[in-house]
């Protein structure tokens, strides 16, 4: 077992996934970003707590695109 684990959470289509290690095993899907971040975190500290080292990568949420309908409705009111 390795010595150095890695907890990643990361956006995906609209919510947050923890993951471990780069393996492609979910450990939880999360509708807010600081509540996957408190996931990993914990599972961090009982790594810490048993004597290996653990860290938490957080990617930077997804760029949320405008809608069609504010879109819509400034070319609207513009006209």
């Amino acid at each position: 077992m390795a010595a150095e684990h890695t907890y990643f959470v990361r956006p995906v289509s609209g919510v947050w996934h923890v993951t471990w290690n780069e393996s492609l095993d979910l450990i939880g899907s999360y509708p807010c970003q600081p509540e996957a971040v408190g996931v990993a975190e914990m599972l961090a500290r009982h790594m810490r707590a048993q004597g290996k080292t653990a860290r938490v990568s957080v990617s930077e949420p997804e760029a949320r695109r405008t809608s069609w309908g504010r879109t819509n409705l400034g070319a609207q009111a513009a006209a």
